[in-house]
């Protein structure tokens, strides 16, 4: 009798070698393709959140006013839209009012009694932003990575109370980076995400909470 094992040439073994290859790389792509996530957690999507903001900036003020540490926290929100269209990655974009910060200031007034009066800065900043997220699923969860390009805008003044002193505005294109995690309830998803704002020379750290809907 002939032992099966003889009819494994190695040509044969080659053969089912790839075979077996074929197969395993068939089923990783199909892992990483949309099909096996419910129809509301791919394609379209929209969302608004909850945002608090923690300032760290540095503001260069003109007219060489002065340069101000601006370091307070406020509240804002967040709206943006997506395109999932594979269970890994998604496109975004979104609009963030990051609140206002505010702080004392080394520029002082001049009040009609002849005493220095105290200034204080005020400024109110906002995000637009686009960015490419890695998903990772988990069953109903979704933990995830933002790398993206963020154009900032700010407005800011330094006053006595109702009087101005000086305005200045600042605008650029920067780097945001970010991660969170958000569960999927079929086409509802609640977000938790930190995300770090570059402004300029400083930064703003970034926690929103929010629910998106998939279309």
């Amino acid at each position: 009798m002939t032992s099966p094992i003889a009819y494994i040439t190695p040509r044969r073994s080659f053969a089912l070698v790839s075979a077996a290859a074929g197969l395993l790389t068939a089923g990783w792509c199909a892992d990483l393709s949309a099909s096996d996530l419910p129809s509301g957690a791919r394609g379209l999507y929209a969302g608004a959140s909850f945002v608090q903001t923690k300032f760290d900036h540095e503001w260069d003020m003109s007219s060489n006013a002065s340069i101000l540490n601006v370091d307070d926290e406020d509240q804002g929100y967040k709206v943006l839209v997506g395109w999932r269209p594979i269970r890994w990655f998604a496109l975004e974009a979104s609009h963030t009012d990051l609140g206002g910060a505010s702080s004392n200031t080394s520029v002082v007034c001049v009040a009609a009694i002849g005493f220095p009066c105290p200034t204080e800065l005020s400024a109110d900043v906002r995000s637009t932003q686009i960015a490419a997220l890695g998903l990772w699923p988990v069953g109903d969860f979704d933990l995830f990575a933002r790398l993206g390009a963020n154009y900032w805008d700010a407005d800011a003044k330094i006053a006595d109370g109702s009087v101005t002193i000086v305005r200045s505005s600042e605008d650029d294109v920067d780097v945001v980076y970010g991660g969170g995690a958000q569960y999927r309830y079929e086409r509802l998803a609640l977000r938790l995400e930190y995300e770090n704002i570059t402004l300029g020379d400083s930064d703003a750290d970034v926690v929103s909470l929010g629910v998106t809907y998939s279309f």
